[in-house]
């Protein structure tokens, strides 16, 4: 019988992801604990925080067997009932790695004055000197997570049993799985523009769940009622999407394009808890 799981998985901030300038010192607080799961700091990485996960009686979790297929799948749906408790923090089973360009300078010649003077000739050696600056930055971000949470989440992911969905099996549960996959590559992405696109395709999979395609405003209407966001934000998240996915054929087009990829940061968190909402009231309703 396993006792306990242990195994690194990796934090980061979602707003200002890792990038080959900045990295994140993520602390999170575990709060209502009974020691059923535990998160320790071992330090910041050269993009992400590292922490150490440990898993008390894995089996009373989930967990259906000691097969080491089993136990990863296991993990990535917890990793996965931990981010959607979670706000501005990611955890992800993956290291982070922007391997960096390696850059080649060519050394200028040295300019070398020769002059005759009356003591003799006189020769001057004028070199350059290349010089390189860079800067890293660390974002620092505290942040709670409810160990009671983590685990009442991980008990609704289990029922979709989305790594083994069926061609028989529920559009309903079909629908969420597809929601809860792009919610988890929204988490595992560094490019805020790809976190939005999959953050928007989870919210719109969890509403449209019953197989109803609503579109337009109409979505809108049924993303307001089901998360309490005003639908006019909820509006501009959809019409911005669609600006991702289409050609820009006007100034309008262009400007709708760049204003809204500018403003991303302030979407992605607010988009982050319009999913979260939305996928745990439908794994309520199943």
């Amino acid at each position: 019988m396993i006792s306990t799981i242990k195994r690194p998985i990796f934090a980061h901030d979602l707003i200002n992801p890792p990038s080959e300038d900045r990295n994140c010192d993520v602390s999170l607080i575990l709060i209502n604990s009974k020691g059923r799961i535990n998160l320790v700091k071992e330090g910041v990485g050269i993009l992400q925080t590292r922490y150490m996960l440990s898993i008390a009686d894995p089996l009373s979790l989930g967990l259906l067997n000691s097969e080491q297929n089993t136990i990863e799948l296991f993990i990535k749906d917890l990793v996965l009932a931990c981010n959607l408790v979670l706000r501005h923090a990611v955890l992800s089973k993956l290291e982070g790695d922007l391997t960096q360009s390696n850059i080649e300078f060519k050394q200028p010649e040295a300019k070398v004055i020769e002059e005759n003077t009356p003591q003799g000739k006189h020769i001057t050696i004028t070199e350059v000197l290349t010089l390189r600056e860079s800067i890293h930055l660390t974002v620092g971000l505290n942040e709670e997570i409810d160990e009671g949470k983590m685990i009442s989440n991980l008990a609704l992911v289990n029922k979709v049993n989305r790594n083994k969905l069926s061609a028989h099996g529920k559009a309903q549960l079909v629908n969420l799985g597809k929601s809860l996959s792009e919610y988890e590559s929204a988490m595992l992405s560094f490019d805020r523009l790809i976190i939005f696109k999959h953050l928007f395709n989870s919210l719109e999979l969890a509403t449209n769940w019953d197989g109803t395609d609503r579109k337009g405003s109409c979505l809108d209407t049924e993303v307001a009622n089901v998360t309490g966001i005003q639908m006019s934000e909820v509006c501009d998240w959809r019409e911005f999407y669609n600006r991702t996915k289409h050609i820009d054929r006007t100034p309008k087009d262009i400007t709708a394009f760049v204003k809204g990829t500018e403003n991303l940061p302030q979407k992605l968190m607010p988009l982050r808890f319009a999913s979260e909402i939305a996928i745990i009231d439908r794994l309520k309703k199943l």
